[in-house]
């Protein structure tokens, strides 16, 4: 089975939504059409069925009478998201602790480690994509593919986040010993346990990004 091939409209699409992610695209930027037609090397016509899609799923704001702009950052939004990986994760973590082989047991301990980050930008990133690789791993061995791209979908929203103020310094130790927590439940096919421990770690992971949003958000963020 072949898969179908990439569309202007795609290309147009993936190249947006990853500005607007790694906050290249600033929130409440207004998004000329002709200006990313030529950034982006596309006609107007994908650009605007790209927008069209990065609306639906909440990247993109309409502004009555002057088009599109990046999506602000709420504290709903940050809640929203937060609510719905709890949903997704915990079971996620309970399915996987039903199915998933020895084998990806081991590659969730091994991934369940996040480096030690020494407060700069460099070793903060590479922090949150050891733990974005750690959870989406967990979706990964529930064997649900359609769970895998809905726990990516909200990932992308919180490396948002983080690329406008929301930063987390000094979590990494907790949130390896977390994510410890719920690779142990898994291996010992325990799905009761292995969702609560996604459940704590998740609920600690809002309550921190929260403050550090309340705290320490630029002024992208509305609050």
């Amino acid at each position: 089975m072949t898969s179908s091939p990439v569309t202007r409209m795609d290309r147009a699409y993936l190249d947006i939504r990853h500005r607007i992610v790694t906050g290249m695209c600033r929130p409440g930027a207004p998004l000329s059409e002709s200006a990313l037609a030529r950034l982006v090397q596309a006609s107007r016509t994908p650009i605007r069925e790209a927008l069209c899609r990065l609306l639906e799923e909440g990247y993109v704001e309409r502004v009555p009478g002057r088009g599109f702009q990046v999506a602000r950052i709420t504290v709903k939004v940050v809640r929203d998201t937060f609510e719905v990986r709890r949903l997704l994760e915990s079971t996620a973590a309970a399915r996987a602790a039903e199915v998933c082989r020895p084998s990806a047991g081991r590659r969730l301990r091994q991934l369940a480690l996040v480096p030690p980050d020494n407060g700069d930008p460099a070793s903060l990133r590479r922090a949150a994509l050891a733990n974005e690789r750690f959870h989406l791993a967990v979706a990964e061995a529930s064997g649900n593919a359609l769970l895998v791209d809905l726990v990516r979908n909200c990932l992308d929203q919180v490396t948002r986040f983080m690329a406008h103020g929301t930063l987390l310094r000094g979590a990494s130790q907790r949130a390896t010993e977390e994510h410890l927590d719920v690779v142990r439940a898994i291996e010992k096919r325990d799905a009761a346990a292995a969702r609560e421990a996604m459940e704590r770690h998740l609920d600690e992971c809002s309550r921190d990004c929260m403050q550090a949003l309340l705290q320490g958000g630029e002024g992208d963020i509305a609050v």
